[in-house]
């Protein structure tokens, strides 16, 4: 199988395997036990914590752990929300600015409190798939509670300026927090929450070659949101449940792996992401989605001129591929199978047969250029088949 949807998931690290392993066996102390096999739990997982936070320019003590990224956003949505009301707001004097663009796991949990009276506002895309922070501006008030806009968007790679939304929105409505979505991002750009002057943000590990169900929510210092989970007092009374020592080592090691071998794998990535755009620019079938510029070099996204489109169906197009032993994807894995057109391209004005029938193809370390080449070759010849 030659895998490249690595936006999904990553392949995880045998490093990583090998640094969680004590902690499924000998080190499988309870971190909140007093006792010496649960001393040993909280120092490995302090220490996690630690790794994490100085990836991204945060302190420990505003690093949580999470089952993984949809949680976190949930808990940075919810938990702002519920919160607010907590000091005496209703709901219906609360408002939540965020993009038509986002991840399900940002816009669920926005549809949810909008039941309960919550005003969401959904900013719209360019044809990058960037907000437009003057509209943005627009928008916000003095009843704007959060704005959640994601750093990098999973489905087309475009990078949307966190920096400049944090500052717009801490000027025009400073009582309101930040959020972004990170987790697209960690790896593929530099973050730095104190550079981008944001409030909350959130992480997954398995994105970065990371095991699966763990995550992370940084909560900048003094900023209080109400848990997702109560039922202890784990993660500074932040998140109740007994925190998975071993998953969060692991997330600590990718994260320590990706930063020692950061410049080598900017460059591994932008080598193969420049090849490809340059191999499909070659093909006139193809259009592309994803911008040249302002987007990271592990997603690339495209479709294929009108006249082909009604020969295509987007479902057989990937099990072509998957036949012919290459995992690509259409979009989100979380959406994967709803039969539902991609939001994004929808968001981004693209028509219901675009929002069909694109592909992703995402990237990582592990990508071979002999891997791209095998791709390329099934898209040709599927094209010849289509002409």
């Amino acid at each position: 199988m030659i895998y490249l949807d690595n936006s999904a998931t990553t392949k995880l690290d045998d490093r990583v395997r090998e640094a969680m392993l004590p902690y499924f066996i000998e080190e499988y102390g309870n971190a909140s036990s007093i006792y010496d096999l649960g001393r040993h739990a909280r120092i490995a997982l302090e220490e996690a914590r630690t790794t994490v936070a100085n990836a991204i320019g945060a302190e420990e003590s505003e690093i949580i752990f999470t089952s993984g990224g949809t949680e976190a956003n949930n808990h940075a949505i919810k938990g702002t929300a519920f919160q607010a009301r907590d000091k005496g707001k209703r709901f219906e004097q609360l408002s939540i600015i965020t993009s038509a663009a986002e991840h399900h796991a940002v816009l669920e949990p926005c549809e949810f409190l909008s039941s309960f009276g919550v005003a969401t506002t959904k900013l719209n895309v360019n044809d990058r798939c960037q907000v437009d922070t003057e509209e943005l501006a627009s928008r916000l008030s003095a009843d704007t509670t959060l704005v959640s806009i994601m750093s990098v968007n999973n489905e087309i790679g475009s990078i949307n300026p966190v920096g400049e939304i944090a500052r717009r929105t801490k000027e025009l409505a400073p009582q309101a927090l930040v959020h972004t979505d990170a987790i697209q991002a960690l790896g593929k750009i530099a973050i730095d929450v104190k550079e981008l002057n944001i409030d909350l943000l959130t992480l997954s590990a398995h994105k970065v070659h990371g095991p699966k169900g763990i995550g992370a929510l940084f909560i900048r210092r003094g900023i209080m949101i109400e848990p997702l989970l109560h039922g202890g007092a784990q993660e500074r009374n932040r998140r109740g449940s007994t925190e998975n020592v071993a998953l969060a080592v692991g997330f600590a090691k990718a994260v320590t792996i990706m930063r020692e071998e950061w410049n080598e794998r900017m460059a591994h990535l932008s080598i193969l992401k420049h090849y490809l755009l340059h191999e499909l620019k070659t093909m006139p079938e193809i259009v592309l989605n994803t911008p040249d510029e302002d987007s990271v070099n592990s997603i690339v996204n495209f479709t294929f001129q009108k006249d082909l489109l009604p020969k295509i169906d987007g479902e057989a197009l990937l099990i072509r591929f998957d036949l012919e032993g290459i995992a690509v994807s259409n979009g989100s894995a979380c959406t994967s199978g709803s039969l539902q057109p991609s939001h994004v391209l929808m968001a981004m004005g693209k028509g219901d047969d675009v929002a069909r029938k694109s592909v992703r193809v995402s990237i990582s370390k592990d990508t071979k250029a002999d891997d791209l080449d095998a791709f390329l070759g099934v898209l040709r010849k599927l094209m010849t088949e289509l002409a």
